[in-house]
């Protein structure tokens, strides 16, 4: 039996010296007794994409998710939101039924609309109702009464000075999660059994500056300093009862991106109308963005504005002037690309010298506070002659200190304070720690997020589809597994068809629970 345990956003930066102090103990079992090391994420580290890549060992270009939300919606303003559906090809579910595994998968982010499984399935974040839509269907009800609803996300929103009592909501979350996994664990014992837990990515993104003597709202109290070490401790003892509820052999602990701290957000849309890359319609919402910007409105009264009387929306733009538009959360930007857009204006011949234009143009942003240069690196994600689609540039600001607005600031400023309550965001060292009877033990070294899906076919004895772009992580396992395993290969199984996206583009219940979690435009 295989136990992965999915910690959204977990980094070693924490999680390491927390072991070494006697914190996690079960994690630190299994750093001592199996393998430890990061796990490269996508680019970009974004939950929906890295998760999508996890379960199909593919780069986002491949398996066709970029963020929360799809780059070409018909409406930019109201982009419709991404779900199972929109994953292009067969998933590690899909491959492990085929082959007769029985699977258990508990909240992975993106499986809903599930998919058929030889098991159980329970959608995670990004299914429209908190349990529902499960493989097989009712299958939750007979546990709603002693372990009360299921629950995906918390129940309250974050806000500054209400630290403790967040901390307390996010352990109640994780508690209840735990609860059903070891009940459908206990009941069901399939030979796969996956269960992801969210409270750990939410954490860090409000916590960050309970533990970051250097990040700008550092301001510690007693009751406040361990919150996120407490939470990270009550994960580990759930890994130790899940184990006890679910005797599995060989144990996977592992994340889909790293975390550190959040300083600025950035409005690149309003770097690149300054930059003249993008433009507006004559009068369209002018008037309004300069008084916003005029008076420095704090975020909570210019989003009033906005929904009154409407600032700044894609609606304005004037594409037939645009060269570039971002739309993201952590730096992605589209090239208005004539015949690839719905409105495209850029012909090809001016793709690369309008990608460099971008470069340039980001490259002058400053620091609000102290007046300097922000480091910008910028990775260019298509290589092509003939530009594939989603993004075009992956833009890293001051090391990921400083992070993409999804659309547009309401303050009209290129760079500012963040106006969600973050103070952690993304980073790409996720991590990975594995013990059993085929795990060599050691440290792992340049292993990616890609190459998981290939790693836990081959565990389990089944061929790797050749359209993978991961690879199977030989040295994770003892050379005699190895020698008595050798990999095999199949031909890729065809994508799933008729899949509908159900519900989730346009709930509005899901994108109320996206926008609390900071990750779409208040």
């Amino acid at each position: 039996m295989l136990l992965i345990i999915g910690l959204d956003g977990a980094t070693l930066d924490l999680i390491a010296p927390w072991m070494d102090e006697g914190r996690l103990p079960a994690m630190a079992s299994l750093r001592a007794e199996g393998a430890c090391g990061e796990l490269q994420s996508t680019l970009p580290p974004v939950t929906a994409p890295a998760w999508a890549s996890f379960m199909t060992g593919k780069n986002p270009t491949h398996h066709g998710v970029f963020d929360f939300f799809d780059p070409a919606s018909p409406d930019l303003d109201v982009p419709r939101l991404v779900s199972a559906a929109d994953i292009q090809g067969a998933t590690l579910w899909d491959y492990l039924t085929a082959h007769g595994v029985r699977l258990g998968v508990l909240n992975v982010p993106l499986t809903y609309p599930a998919r058929p499984v030889h098991g159980f399935l329970v959608p995670g974040l990004l299914s429209p109702v908190e349990g529902g839509h499960a493989q097989p269907p009712n299958l939750l009800e007979p546990y709603r009464d002693h372990l009360g609803a299921y629950r995906l996300t918390p129940g309250r929103l974050f806000r500054p000075g209400d630290e403790v009592a967040f901390a307390g909501e996010l352990g109640d979350l994780t508690e209840r999660q735990l609860a059903y996994a070891c009940a459908l664990a206990t009941d069901r014992q399939p030979d796969l059994f996956m269960v992801h837990f969210l409270a750990t990515d939410i954490a860090q993104h409000k916590l960050w500056h309970t533990i970051d003597s250097d990040h700008p709202r550092h301001s510690p109290t007693p009751a406040t300093r361990h919150l996120l070490a407490e939470l990270f401790s009550r994960v580990d003892a759930g890994i130790e009862r899940l184990h006890a509820a679910y005797p599995a052999d060989t144990v996977v602990v592992m994340s889909d991106h790293g975390f550190g701290p959040q300083h600025n957000v950035v409005n690149i849309n309003i770097a690149l109308e300054q930059a003249g890359l993008l433009r507006w319609r004559p009068g369209a919402g002018r008037a309004l963005w300069r008084a916003a910007s005029r008076r420095r409105l704090t975020h909570a009264a210019a989003s009033r504005l906005r929904r009154r009387q409407r600032l700044l929306h894609f609606a304005d733009v004037d594409w037939e002037q645009t060269r570039a538009f971002s739309l993201g959360h952590m730096g992605q930007v589209t090239v208005n690309l004539r015949g690839r857009q719905r409105w495209g204006a850029v012909p090809a011949a001016d793709y690369r010298s309008t990608l460099a234009a971008v470069e340039s143009a980001l490259a002058r942003l400053c620091d609000p506070a102290t007046g300097a240069r922000l480091a910008v690196e910028t990775v260019r994600a298509n290589t092509k002659a003939v530009p594939v689609a989603g993004p075009d540039l992956h833009v890293i600001i001051d090391g990921y200190r400083s992070v993409a607005y999804p659309a547009f600031a309401a303050d009209g400023r290129s760079v500012a304070r963040h106006p969600l309550s973050d103070s952690g965001s993304h980073r790409t060292n996720g991590i990975l720690l594995a013990r059993g009877p085929a795990i060599r033990p050691g440290s792992i070294v340049g292993a990616r997020l890609i190459d998981l899906a290939p790693t836990l076919l081959h565990l389990l004895g089944a061929a790797i589809p050749d359209d993978l772009d991961g690879h199977v992580l030989t040295q994770l396992f003892r050379s005699d597994f190895l020698l008595a395993n050798p990999p095999k290969r199949r031909a890729a199984m065809a994508p799933e068809r008729g899949l509908s996206d159900g519900e989730a583009a346009t709930d509005p219940r899901l994108r109320d629970r996206l926008r609390a979690l900071g990750y779409l435009d208040s």
